[in-house]
Order: C-alpha cells, then structure tokens, then sequence
C-alpha cells in the first residue's frame, strides 16, 4: 500500500494526470466488486497465489470478459553446468540472487558437482563484501527488506534450515546493522537449503537430467536460468534448448538473471500462463520464452 501512495504523487509530478493514476485502498469485498464493474476492462495483479485466485474468479463472475493479467510467487532456479565461465557466472548470480529482490529472481542455485566447490567457495568471497545499508548512500549495494516482520520472517527461516541440516556460510557479524527489530538482513549462502530474501540455498547435482528434476520440484514457474559456455561449446547450445524444453517455466534465460517477462508464477497443472505478451493460445500448447545469451566474456 505504500508504494501506490509514494509512488502516486511521483506520477503526478511527472505530468500524469491525477484521474489516470489513482490509489485506493478497498477490502477483499470492494475489491471483488471494482473487478466485476462493467467499466472495468483488464486487471492487473501482483501478489499471492491465493490472492490472484481470488482475481481470477471475481473476473470470471462479472457480466463480460476481462482481461487479467497475474504475477504472483516465484521459487526461481538456476542451474550452472560444468561448463560455465564462474569469473562471470558468479557475480552474476550474486547480484541476481541477493541484491536484486523482486518476485523475479533466482532463489536457489544448482551447481554440476565437478564446479560446485568452486563456485561455492568464490560465491561465499563475494557475498562477504556486500554493503548492507540505506539504500540512498551510494555505497550501498543491499538494503532492507520490505518490513520489519519480513525481516524476522527470514531470520527465522535460515535459523531453521541450519537446525534442519543446512551449513550456513556467510558470518552475520559482518553486517553490524543487521539487528533484529529492523528489516536489514544479512545476506547468507546456505547449502542445501534454500529461503526468500537476501539467502540463498546452493546444492550440488551430478547431471543436466538431475538438474531438471529438482528444478522443477517447486509449484511455481516464473522463470528459469542456465549457466554454460554456448559461445565456446555447440554441444552446450543444445544442452540449453533440451533444458528448455524440459523445464517448467514461463521464461528461461541462459547466462543471465530474469528481467521483465512475466508469467502467472503458478504452474497451472504444469501450464504456465503469459501475462505480458500477446500470443496464440493452442489447445494442447502454451506460449514460452527462451532467451540465451551466448557472449559472456570480453
């Protein structure tokens, strides 16, 4: 609620005219009744799962067809092959996995066994040097999270991933503003585990057919992304494509963290919906995006 109302004066400042942008707050009941409003033609919704079911059937109670767009919850994976440059696959998931949080983006990682001590190891170093702070100082590379009890949330969840089993590998008292009772959170690299919020969970696998199945455990499917060396190896190509085909995902990207191409985020009996772009929707087939970006090395 926030954010619409921080976000709204911004706009209008901008030039935005104040009746094209509106915040309103409404109830579960109100908020049923805008959708069905016959001067209302498409619905836009980020949030829950639970919450964008409720959407979904308000709309197809009204009197007409609506258009409804949903983003909701994401357990995105990503999975770096043998192959993979680490000089650059590394940094990448760093920022991809701690520094950027948003629905769209890697919260677990899966690593070929003959890189992952490796990869772990230089994840771990650079993670170490992270800025926690306000987000306004231009050193900072890491801020808070969305609210105080998100933040106890977290600290909860990698307390219990550690009593569960889980190796955490980050020291905490590296982030000294990282107290509780505030919403900053020290980024943690957890392995064999995995949370939302500035942790992440690292696992080995031992194959591109293991790395499928444990990345398609989650009921969710936002987005998807494999590391490799497409530039270096054809055969890697074709590893990408099969892994594509293979992957419950909306949008899967090789050698590049998500950006805006949203989906449903819920796999819909494994049938993931498009929510920004327009395409032919075919009994027995649904819409998805691959993008591979070969060139990861100067």
């Amino acid at each position: 609620m926030k954010v619409g109302s921080e976000s709204a004066p911004a706009f209008h400042k901008a030039g935005v005219p104040r009746d094209v942008l509106q915040v309103i707050h409404l109830s579960p009941e109100l908020t049923s009744a805008a959708i069905k409003h016959p001067l209302v033609d498409f619905v836009s919704f980020t949030g829950s799962v639970a919450g964008g079911r409720a959407i979904d059937i308000a709309a197809a109670e009204a009197s007409r067809f609506k258009g409804v767009g949903l983003e909701l919850g994401g357990k995105d994976p990503a999975y770096v092959r043998a192959d993979a440059n680490l000089d650059y696959t590394v940094p990448e998931l760093v920022d991809g996995t701690l520094c950027l949080r948003r629905t769209l983006h890697e919260k677990r990682i899966y690593v070929h066994e003959s890189v992952y001590d490796e990869f772990v190891s230089k994840f771990v170093e650079l993670t170490k040097k992270d800025r926690l702070g306000d987000p306004t100082e231009p050193e900072t590379n890491l801020g808070p999270v969305v609210s105080v009890a998100s933040a106890e949330r977290i600290r909860k969840q990698v307390s219990a991933a550690v009593q569960a089993g889980a190796k955490a590998l980050v020291p905490e008292d590296l982030f000294a503003v990282a107290q509780p009772g505030t919403a900053y959170v020290a980024p943690q690299v957890l392995v064999n585990e995995e949370t939302f919020g500035p942790a992440v969970g690292i696992q080995k696998v031992f194959s591109d057919d293991e790395a499928i199945a444990v990345m398609n455990v989650s009921p969710y499917g936002l987005t998807a992304s494999i590391w490799t060396d497409a530039e270096g190896h054809s055969e890697s190509q074709e590893a990408f494509l099969h892994l594509v085909d293979e992957l419950q995902a909306g949008t899967v990207y090789s050698n590049q963290c998500a950006y805006l191409d949203a989906w449903t985020g819920e796999q819909e009996e494994q049938r993931p919906r498009r929510q920004l772009e327009q395409v032919l929707l075919r009994p027995a087939h649904e819409g998805e995006s691959a993008y591979m970006k070969i060139k990861t090395s100067q």
